[in-house]
């Protein structure tokens, strides 16, 4: 890394602190390989062999000052030193760099040689420039360093050709560098050099850890993103890097706080415009031009599109092009060529007025919409045009919001707001774009935003289309909500409006379906039936939409299979995900059947095909992060679940997808009250908003539905639970599908309400179960379910048994497995009862289940089996939370909640003395005494755990 960097500390902190040091205060940093080549020329020209060292680099890589840094080495050893540079104006002179290199005393020696003609006798000159070396080279070993080898002469070039191979044999040590960029004669001199033994070195840019260091050097601290990402754009040039750092602190442009050094102006620094400044007026007048307008494309660009932004052919433009990359500031990057560094492409861009550049900017974006290219392509450039009162230029915006919708919807939002925005409100154009707004802004996801823009036009009369698109969209947001309801009814007004276009009339009749198949509302049915009775008929979309409501209706009436290939054939119609937060995504509906059925590894390639850029900033975000929260729930990964379901429940919230938050809640609750924490499962469920159906519940069914019910019934027991559980299942046999969301669903079901009493309920949920399973051979998920529960029911240890084997998730066969043990229990079979109840405990252990581990525990020192889980093991620590065993510290988290001894003993299934024990016992290890002091210490430990 060559840099200049500050050597300033911070000042006060949270204010700009940065006191860049001068030129001459650089200092060379991460080059070491560099220096150690030429610290190894230097010592074998002392030991008295002469060597070559050749160093190359674009424009402000640091040669130069590798080269001072070797000068100042040497001249600390004693060595001789002949130091010089080629430039643009010596170039003409025979000799320039080496005779300024070699001094004036070489001068005096051929000052009185008047027969010595230096263009028309080279040769005698580089004799007498040989014998001058050698002579010095006698007394002290010699540098000689020669920059900027690009603008030598021929005579120069010819001279350091010769002199090197010739001299070394004597302690001279050469060091030579040039620019890289394509100067042929000095090319090939190094090549021929090379081929002679002469190290070469290519200094090649910073990388990205390297340009944090600097920056974190310069201003005391790491830079902020936004900071690190400002200087990346200078592609480790230490000259322009330096140049960058200078500059913030001129405008005082970076705020120091006390862990992060944070960009506070989006402003570039005019240091950055003046290098480049400085490097377009190196250059001809085409070249400049061009390089100006290649700023508007965009960081590449292709040549056959500066040609026709200048009004050229690209073979006119060669010229230029090559001289732009000669001079460093371009280079050939595949089909396009692109700018070296994007900031002197960004500084270059901004030197144009700001007319000039809007006007170039819509010029170009004409260009690509003229020629059919993707509007999104166009897009950022039109945005840039745009301005009030310019018709042209509104109208190119509403035509890449249209054509952007379907592919692009973000891109589509963007333009089409802009378009709104400068369109004033008693312009004709102003409805048409309200409406287009609407409707991208749904697409987007951006749900609070289309809603708004929805609900202001609709507050005065508005023509039929218009208000038909606008309640489309509106319906699309509330449903994404999960106001169903509403949503449905938004959709039932559309479609009321006569003489509604094809197009319009199938997205209204998407919206409806959509709804109804969230309210699980019957009359989803006949309007899928028309769509799917003549396809050809419908737009793609309506299509899938009608499969994939076919297929819920057929999932909650217990047709597997037939739901199953409903979604596949839906998924087939679509093919893959869409971008439009409108539409349904018939693949995730898939995978959260399979999920529903255990069949995890197909959901999981599902949902890893799924997630891709095109899921960003839409509700279904959040469905691919319920569904892996779900899997990972089901295969007793409790820490990555919950991880998984924070993640929906933040992209849910962010979007305003109120219908997927309260999904992501109930999975949420689900997981916590795995775990055995109560209280995290009640605030979830409290959290979640109206109970009620809605279409982003389809993806996680059993969650949402019975969410409450499992809450009450592990806190307040069965008789808390059971009037909801009568309410749920009272159309059971008509809605089985119901028990399909947890194979050991149906067994939960059916021992609540044999708790509660009602053993009408328990015959009920096992007699589905049964039917379920028959009706739909092959799934093992459905006939294990019905093992479990008609075994319950039924108090049949075979069937009990059967599900403890078949089950196909760690917690549902240690549930089966406990219920068996519970029946041999309950029989005086002993030995068998034990035996089934530690199998029941390593089960929950594998899934996390701490509270059920503690209750089955608790039956096992009934059956006179006492286990001390409490006993540190020989690797735990004396002190501190990482000697907690794992009951200790579910205690401490149920303490941490606010339970007294009682309400502790409870979840843990153990007497109130245990609990007091093991709160004496932690009380003692975290060196605390009171449980104010536990309760801090749970939540920093919890906050570690999230943030890890």
């Amino acid at each position: 890394m060559t840099a200049a960097i500050s050597d300033s500390s911070p000042g006060v902190r949270g204010k700009p602190a940065l006191r860049p040091r001068d030129f001459g205060d650089e200092a060379i940093c991460g080059r070491e390989m560099e220096q150690r080549v030429v610290r190894d020329l230097l010592r074998r020209a002392q030991q008295g062999v002469g060597g070559l060292v050749l160093v190359e680099g674009e424009p402000g890589i640091g040669k130069s000052l590798l080269l001072r840094d070797a000068v100042g080495e040497a001249a600390g050893q004693g060595f001789s030193l002949a130091a010089g540079a080629a430039d643009q104006l010596g170039r003409a002179l025979p000799f320039f760099a080496l005779r300024a290199a070699l001094g004036e005393q070489f001068a005096r020696l051929t000052a009185n040689d008047l027969e010595l003609d230096l263009t028309e006798a080279p040769g005698r000159w580089i004799k007498r420039a040989r014998a001058h070396l050698e002579q010095r080279a006698a007394a002290n070993p010699v540098l000689v360093c020669l920059d900027d080898l690009q603008w030598a002469g021929p005579a120069t070039l010819a001279a350091l050709r010769t002199l090197p191979l010739e001299l070394k044999r004597h302690p001279v040590a050469w060091l030579l560098a040039r620019t890289s960029t394509p100067q042929h004669d000095t090319e090939y001199l190094f090549g021929l050099l090379e081929k002679d033994g002469a190290a070469r070195v290519n200094l090649a840019p910073l990388g990205d850890d390297a340009v944090a260091a600097l920056l974190t050097e310069a201003f005391g601290v790491p830079p902020d993103q936004p900071l690190l990402a400002l200087a990346c754009g200078a592609a480790g040039n230490p000259s322009l890097l330096t140049e960058l750092v200078r500059g913030l602190g001129d405008a005082k442009a970076v705020r120091v706080t006390d862990d992060h050094a944070v960009l506070v102006s989006t402003l570039l620094p005019r240091r950055v415009h003046r290098v480049a400044q400085r490097r377009l007026d190196g250059l001809s007048q085409p070249a400049r031009h061009l390089l100006v307008t290649a700023a508007v494309l965009g960081p590449s660009f292709r040549l056959e599109d500066a040609a026709e932004m200048l009004g050229e052919t690209p073979a006119a433009l060669l010229p230029t092009v090559e001289e732009a990359m000669d001079a460093g500031i371009i280079a050939a990057a595949g089909n396009a060529f692109s700018f070296r560094h994007q900031l002197l492409r960004r500084a270059v861009g901004e030197m144009i007025p700001r007319p000039a550049r809007k006007a170039l900017h819509r010029q170009y974006g004409q260009i690509l919409l003229g020629r059919g290219e993707p509007a999104a392509l166009a897009a950022g450039h039109l945005l840039e045009a745009a301005h009030p009162g310019d018709a042209a230029s509104l109208a190119d915006l509403d035509t890449a919001a249209a054509q952007t919708l379907r592919s692009a919807p973000q891109t589509a939002a963007d333009l089409a707001l802009r378009a709104l925005e400068l369109t004033p409100p008693a312009d004709p154009g102003a409805l048409s774009r309200a409406v287009a707004a609407a409707e991208a802004l749904t697409a987007a996801g951006r749900l609070d935003q289309a809603a708004r823009t929805a609900q202001h036009t609709l507050a005065k009369p508005l023509p039929p289309i218009a208000e038909a698109r606008l309640r489309c969209a509106l319906s699309s947001v509330l449903c994404a909500r999960g106001q169903a309801r509403d949503a449905a009814a938004e959709a039932r007004i559309a479609l009321a409006q006569r003489q509604l276009p094809n197009g319009l009339r199938d997205q209204a009749m998407a919206a409806h379906l959509q709804a109804l198949a969230g309210l699980n509302d019957e009359l989803a049915g006949p309007i899928a039936g028309t769509i799917l009775a003549d396809p050809s008929q419908h737009d793609g979309h309506a299509v899938v939409t009608a499969l994939v409501a076919r297929a819920i209706m057929s999932w909650v009436s217990g047709q597997i299979s037939e739901g199953l290939e409903l979604l596949r054939d839906a998924a087939r119609h679509q093919a893959g995900i869409s971008p439009d937060a409108r539409d349904v995504q018939p693949l995730l509906a898939l995978a959260a059947a399979l999920v529903d059925l255990r069949k995890l590894d197909e959901a999981e390639e599902i949902l890893h095909a799924a997630d891709s850029q095109t899921l960003r900033g839409i509700p279904a975000q959040a469905v691919l992060s319920i569904l892996r929260a779900r899997i990972c729930l089901a295969t007793g990964r409790l820490p990555d679940a919950a991880a998984a379901g924070q993640a929906a429940l933040a992209a849910a919230e962010t979007l305003g997808a109120h219908g997927y938050a309260s999904a992501a809640h109930c999975v949420l609750s689900v997981i916590a009250l795995r775990r055995g924490d109560l209280a995290a499962a009640a605030h979830h469920i409290a959290c979640r908003g109206e109970a009620m159906p809605h279409f982003a519940g389809l993806f996680a069914r059993t969650e949402t539905t019975l969410a409450q019910a499992l809450i009450s019934e592990a806190r307040d027991g069965p008789a808390a639970a059971i009037g909801h559980l009568r309410q749920v299942c009272a159309d059971l046999p008509a809605r089985p599908g119901l028990l399909l969301g947890d194979p050991a669903l149906a067994a939960w079901l059916v021992r609540t309400a044999l708790a509660a009493g009602d053993t009408e309920l328990a015959a009920l949920a096992a007699r589905t179960a049964e039917t379920l399973a028959c009706d739909n051979p092959g799934h093992p998920a459905a006939a294990a379910a019905c093992a479990h529960s008609v075994g319950l029911a039924s108090q049949d240890p075979a069937r009990l048994a059967e599900a403890a084997a078949q089950h196909p998730d760690p917690w549902a066969r240690a549930s089966a497995a406990e219920d068996l043990g519970v029946l041999h229990a309950q029989q005086a079979d002993q030995e068998h009862a034990i035996h089934h109840l530690t199998q029941a405990i390593h089960g929950y252990q594998l899934a996390g289940a701490a509270s059920d581990t503690a209750r089955v525990r608790r039956r096992l020192r009934k059956l006179g089996v006492r286990r001390r889980h409490w006993t540190q093991a020989a690797h735990r620590p004396a002190t501190g939370w990482e000697s907690l065993t794992e009951t200790e510290r579910a205690a401490s988290e149920l303490a941490a909640q606010g339970l007294n001894n009682r309400q502790i003993a409870n979840r843990m299934y153990v007497s109130a003395n245990t609990v007091a024990f093991y709160l004496r016992q932690i009380f003692r290890k975290l060196n605390i005494g009171s449980r104010v002091q536990l309760a801090r210490i749970v939540d920093q430990q919890s906050q570690h755990a999230h943030h890890n």
